[in-house]
């Protein structure tokens, strides 16, 4: 071989080795800087003048409660939260106080039972006759000190009681009307099931029940017209869960006409412990099933079902990282032992932000951030001995994660298992100060001893936005939390994990009738609710922004309801119940939702909706 020719095989060999160099320090990925960077849009408020919208009525709602009752009182405490969050006035007046209740109230709300208690029972029934709303949120106790007289019953729209007459308890829910919108047709029977003591009472022939228990045959929600007024019943007692707030809320919607509240709006789906560490081998099942190996699975079948899921359901993925499956919780915390890990970490991320996806972090392993004692009744878990040591594991974490990454904000983050302590949340704002949003559980049993969050905003620019439901075959409760939260805040937010088909409880479940179910879940959530935007996590913030500082004004007349708003980023979104037909708009956009419902997104800070005579 001439010199030339050697000249021109070094420099061939040379090259290769830069490439594979360059290939193992993933340089192609940090070419990219769409896959790397998350790209923020700046925003900022809508300011406008207010001083000529400043004097406009505000919508004033009277609560009426009973202290020496504890039930009335968290009844109460519910009532005002939503109220206060949806941006309306409310006086809160003790039951044994008279009054006279202004025509102009937006409506009565009730925390008690005992009506017959109400010193000013008689004025809100004559302020309902005259177009006004009564909703009563506790069921009715027709006996007792202040007994109701008949003549009341009847305007109540009760005839008579079934059997003993006494509270029973029932189970599940049957949606027969959109009272909660998106629900009608809905049977709650399976899962966490809805529990409640109802009253068994006879109903009149006016009455429209909207709700009932499983068997169809015990009104859980009603409504009975008055004069020119209606009036709204809950047949149950006080939940310490969540599940109620969407029904607290269609009772709030459904007083006074044209009633609308702000919303956030969007639709949310975590994927847990990914990207992470993909298992070696074979898994029977699966290989059964598929014919493929544990990684040739995620590779070939779910993660290409995932991508065709999000496109056709226009959903957006946040995957959250694990780097190890280890349960050391001392150091050294030794980075994940071969290229398994960091290319799973390096391919699937990179395909995960090119869809639009977004990452945030799981943990350094899966061993919840807790010190001793914090979760005796998970003896699966080995607890955290220090902060030293929770940080020194997030330390490593943060390499991992920014090596492969150095150019993104990595600003989520979900607990393992959904356990958090202060410790581990202190541990975290420390190690990862970009951090912005921890994402555990909405609601669930108490016995679990999980993170359960509400959504808010906290100080030092924290967000929690809790998950709402999980699984690839989520059960019918599930699908009820997710009416019920979307019909209170406008926010649907799910999670799954890659590897629920190794799960004991999966065990009689093929991957089709998994990603079948899934595919079922979402499909039919989006149908319900297209008015849902989809974002990653970090995207929701400017609506949730929006929904916790935005002030609004309304004006209704025959001809057309007028909207002044502020404080809003781009838009703000409302839900609207309105028996009228929509003709044109002004400064707005309007989707019929179903009867009787629009969806409203607020553009300009004037907004004018014109009804057809």
């Amino acid at each position: 071989m001439n010199k030339r020719g050697i000249y021109a095989l070094f420099f061939v060999v040379v090259l290769l080795g830069c490439f594979f160099q360059y290939t193992r320090l993933d340089g192609f990925l940090h070419l990219n800087p769409a896959a790397n960077k998350f790209r923020r849009i700046e925003n900022l408020p809508v300011q406008v003048d207010w001083s000529q919208v400043e004097n406009l009525p505000v919508e004033n709602y009277i609560v009426i409660y009973d202290p020496t009752s504890v039930r009335s009182m968290f009844c109460r405490h519910n009532a005002e939260r939503t109220l206060q969050a949806k941006k309306k006035h409310f006086e809160s007046v003790d039951l044994r106080q008279s009054m006279a209740i202004p025509q102009d109230t937006q409506g009565v709300v009730v925390t008690t039972g005992r009506l017959g208690a109400v010193a000013a029972l008689p004025q809100i029934l004559q302020y309902v006759q005259q177009g006004g709303t009564l909703v009563v949120l506790q069921q009715l106790e027709l006996g007792g000190d202040k007994p109701l007289a008949p003549e009341t019953l009847r305007q109540l729209g009760i005839t008579g009681l079934k059997g003993n007459g006494k509270p029973q308890s029932v189970t599940g829910l049957s949606m027969r009307t959109n009272f909660l919108i998106g629900a009608k047709g809905e049977e709650i029977v399976t899962g966490r099931s809805y529990n409640t003591y109802v009253l068994p009472v006879e109903l009149g022939p006016e009455a429209v029940v909207h709700i009932t228990d499983r068997s169809g045959s015990v009104p859980l929600v009603w409504q009975e017209p008055l004069g020119q007024g209606e009036m709204y019943f809950y047949n149950g007692v006080e939940r310490e869960d969540k599940s109620n707030r969407g029904i607290l809320m269609a009772m709030l919607a459904h007083c006074g006409t044209d009633t609308l509240y702000p919303v956030v709006g969007v639709k949310i789906f975590f994927i847990d412990d990914f990207p992470a560490p993909v298992p070696e081998g074979y898994y029977e099942k699966i290989y059964q099933e598929t014919g493929l190996s544990t990684s040739d699975f995620y590779r070939k079948a779910w993660w290409p079902f995932m991508k065709q899921l999000a496109q056709r359901e226009k959903i957006k993925f946040t995957g959250v990282i694990i780097e190890s499956y280890n349960d050391r919780v001392h150091p050294p915390f030794d980075p994940q032992n071969g290229r398994n890990a960091r290319d799973a970490l390096v391919v699937y991320g990179h395909d995960l932000l090119n869809m639009g996806g977004e990452m945030g972090l799981h943990g350094y392993n899966h061993q919840p951030l807790v010190p001793p004692g914090y979760q005796d009744h998970e003896p699966d878990y080995v607890p955290w001995t220090s902060e030293e040591d929770i940080q020194a594991a997030l330390t490593e974490l943060r390499r991992y994660v920014y090596q492969a990454y150095p150019e993104y904000s990595f600003e989520v983050y979900v607990p393992p298992s959904n356990i958090l302590s202060p410790m581990g949340k202190d541990a975290l704002k420390k190690v990862f100060p970009e951090l912005k949003i921890f994402a555990s559980l909405y609601d669930g049993p108490a016995d679990e001893h999980a993170y359960y969050q509400d959504f808010r905003r906290e100080r030092g620019g924290y967000y929690d936005i809790p998950r709402i439901s999980s699984g690839y075959v989520p059960d019918q409760s599930a699908v009820y939390g997710e009416i019920s939260a979307i019909n209170d805040l406008g926010v649907f937010n799910h999670f799954i994990h890659p590897d629920e088909m190794f799960y004991e409880e999966s065990a009689k479940l093929s991957w089709k009738q998994m990603h079948d179910s899934l595919e079922d879940f979402v499909r039919e959530l989006s149908q319900r609710y297209p008015w849902l935007k989809a974002v990653t996590v970090s995207e929701s913030l400017p609506y949730f922004d929006t929904y916790y500082d935005l002030d609004y004004r309304v004006e209704r007349s025959p001809e057309m309801l007028v909207l002044h708003c502020r404080n809003y980023i781009r838009s703000a979104r409302f839900l609207l119940r309105s028996q009228r037909t929509l003709d044109h708009v002004q400064g707005c956009r309007v989707n019929k939702v179903e009867d009787g419902v629009y969806f409203v997104e607020v553009t300009d800070p004037v907004a004018r909706i014109y009804w057809k005579n």
